[in-house]
Protein backbone atom coordinates (compact mmCIF):
# COMPACT_ATOMS: atom_id res chain seq x y z
CA UNK A 1 0.00 0.00 0.00
CA UNK A 2 3.17 2.36 0.67
CA UNK A 3 4.24 1.33 -3.13
CA UNK A 4 1.06 2.66 -4.68
CA UNK A 5 0.73 5.98 -2.30
CA UNK A 6 4.45 6.66 -2.99
CA UNK A 7 3.86 6.24 -6.58
CA UNK A 8 1.11 8.75 -7.03
CA UNK A 9 3.12 11.63 -4.73
CA UNK A 10 6.12 11.51 -7.47
CA UNK A 11 3.77 11.27 -10.25
CA UNK A 12 3.01 14.42 -11.62
CA UNK A 13 1.62 13.77 -14.45
CA UNK A 14 -2.13 15.64 -14.62
CA UNK A 15 -1.28 18.43 -12.40
CA UNK A 16 -1.26 21.02 -15.20
CA UNK A 17 -4.49 19.70 -15.92
CA UNK A 18 -5.91 20.27 -12.35
CA UNK A 19 -3.93 23.52 -11.41
CA UNK A 20 -5.56 25.14 -14.90
CA UNK A 21 -9.06 23.50 -13.50
CA UNK A 22 -8.70 25.32 -10.37
CA UNK A 23 -7.68 28.54 -11.37
CA UNK A 24 -9.35 28.74 -15.27
CA UNK A 25 -13.06 30.21 -13.38
CA UNK A 26 -10.43 33.03 -11.39
CA UNK A 27 -8.96 34.04 -14.77
CA UNK A 28 -12.06 34.00 -16.55
CA UNK A 29 -13.72 35.69 -14.31
CA UNK A 30 -11.19 38.50 -13.86
CA UNK A 31 -11.19 38.92 -17.95
CA UNK A 32 -15.02 39.14 -17.64
CA UNK A 33 -14.75 42.24 -15.02
CA UNK A 34 -11.97 43.74 -16.93
CA UNK A 35 -14.03 44.02 -20.09
CA UNK A 36 -17.58 45.24 -18.39
CA UNK A 37 -15.74 48.17 -16.96
CA UNK A 38 -14.61 48.74 -20.61
CA UNK A 39 -18.26 48.29 -21.54
CA UNK A 40 -19.17 50.71 -18.66
CA UNK A 41 -16.35 53.43 -19.44
CA UNK A 42 -17.80 53.15 -22.93
CA UNK A 43 -20.64 53.91 -22.01
CA UNK A 44 -20.41 56.53 -19.83
CA UNK A 45 -18.29 58.75 -22.03
CA UNK A 46 -21.71 57.87 -24.94
CA UNK A 47 -24.25 58.94 -22.60
CA UNK A 48 -21.89 62.13 -21.52
CA UNK A 49 -21.79 62.97 -24.97
CA UNK A 50 -25.05 62.50 -26.38
CA UNK A 51 -25.34 65.14 -23.06
CA UNK A 52 -23.70 67.71 -24.28
CA UNK A 53 -24.64 66.77 -28.01
CA UNK A 54 -27.98 67.09 -26.91
CA UNK A 55 -27.71 70.45 -25.11
CA UNK A 56 -25.20 71.87 -28.16
CA UNK A 57 -28.09 71.38 -30.57
CA UNK A 58 -30.73 73.17 -28.31
CA UNK A 59 -28.58 75.80 -27.63
CA UNK A 60 -27.61 77.04 -31.25
CA UNK A 61 -31.63 76.13 -32.36
CA UNK A 62 -32.50 78.95 -29.72
CA UNK A 63 -30.00 81.21 -30.71
CA UNK A 64 -31.79 80.75 -34.61
CA UNK A 65 -35.06 81.87 -32.69
CA UNK A 66 -36.09 77.98 -33.08
CA UNK A 67 -37.90 77.63 -29.82
CA UNK A 68 -38.39 73.87 -28.68
CA UNK A 69 -39.79 72.18 -26.57
CA UNK A 70 -39.14 69.32 -23.71
CA UNK A 71 -40.44 66.87 -26.05
CA UNK A 72 -38.75 68.11 -29.70
CA UNK A 73 -35.40 67.54 -27.33
CA UNK A 74 -36.52 64.48 -25.71
CA UNK A 75 -36.46 63.10 -29.32
CA UNK A 76 -33.19 65.02 -30.78
CA UNK A 77 -31.34 63.37 -27.66
CA UNK A 78 -32.68 59.67 -28.39
CA UNK A 79 -31.71 60.51 -32.04
CA UNK A 80 -28.40 61.67 -31.16
CA UNK A 81 -27.73 58.30 -28.69
CA UNK A 82 -28.78 55.82 -31.80
CA UNK A 83 -26.36 57.41 -33.98
CA UNK A 84 -22.42 56.89 -34.83
CA UNK A 85 -20.55 57.45 -32.84
CA UNK A 86 -22.71 56.43 -29.79
CA UNK A 87 -24.95 53.81 -31.69
CA UNK A 88 -26.56 53.26 -27.91
CA UNK A 89 -29.61 50.79 -28.77
CA UNK A 90 -33.14 52.02 -28.35
CA UNK A 91 -34.42 49.37 -25.47
CA UNK A 92 -31.12 49.94 -23.03
CA UNK A 93 -31.02 54.07 -23.68
CA UNK A 94 -33.82 56.16 -22.76
CA UNK A 95 -34.21 60.35 -22.55
CA UNK A 96 -36.53 62.57 -20.32
CA UNK A 97 -35.81 66.34 -20.74
CA UNK A 98 -38.25 68.51 -17.55
CA UNK A 99 -39.32 72.06 -17.62
CA UNK A 100 -39.15 72.92 -13.99
CA UNK A 101 -39.40 76.49 -13.03
CA UNK A 102 -36.62 78.71 -13.52
CA UNK A 103 -34.44 80.31 -11.14
CA UNK A 104 -32.67 82.90 -12.94
CA UNK A 105 -35.00 85.81 -14.31
CA UNK A 106 -35.13 85.70 -18.21
CA UNK A 107 -33.88 82.47 -19.04
CA UNK A 108 -35.64 79.11 -19.15
CA UNK A 109 -34.42 75.95 -17.58
CA UNK A 110 -34.60 72.34 -19.08
CA UNK A 111 -33.09 69.12 -17.01
CA UNK A 112 -32.40 66.81 -19.38
CA UNK A 113 -31.82 63.35 -18.00
CA UNK A 114 -30.42 60.36 -19.53
CA UNK A 115 -30.55 56.38 -18.49
CA UNK A 116 -28.64 53.64 -20.35
CA UNK A 117 -27.58 50.27 -19.10
CA UNK A 118 -24.78 48.93 -21.32
CA UNK A 119 -24.41 45.27 -22.35
CA UNK A 120 -23.55 42.56 -19.41
CA UNK A 121 -20.73 40.36 -19.93
CA UNK A 122 -21.15 39.32 -15.92
CA UNK A 123 -24.14 37.38 -16.62
CA UNK A 124 -22.96 34.23 -16.08
CA UNK A 125 -21.54 35.13 -12.78
CA UNK A 126 -24.99 36.23 -12.23
CA UNK A 127 -24.07 39.59 -11.55
CA UNK A 128 -26.39 42.69 -13.08
CA UNK A 129 -25.47 45.19 -14.77
CA UNK A 130 -24.98 48.74 -13.57
CA UNK A 131 -27.83 51.01 -14.70
CA UNK A 132 -26.26 54.99 -15.55
CA UNK A 133 -27.98 57.99 -15.22
CA UNK A 134 -26.60 61.21 -16.43
CA UNK A 135 -28.66 64.07 -15.07
CA UNK A 136 -27.85 67.69 -16.63
CA UNK A 137 -29.08 71.26 -16.35
CA UNK A 138 -29.06 73.82 -18.55
CA UNK A 139 -30.66 77.34 -19.08
CA UNK A 140 -31.58 79.33 -22.62
CA UNK A 141 -32.96 82.61 -23.13
CA UNK A 142 -37.04 82.95 -22.14
CA UNK A 143 -37.72 85.78 -24.96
Amino acid sequence: MTSVWGRLRRDSAGVSVIEFALLAPVILGLMLGVLQIGVQMLGYNAVRSVAADTVRYTMIEYQKEDKLTADQIETKANAIAGLPPYNLSGDRFSAAVTNPASDIAGMKKFQLVLNYTPPNTLGVLRIDAMVMTWTRVFYVTAS
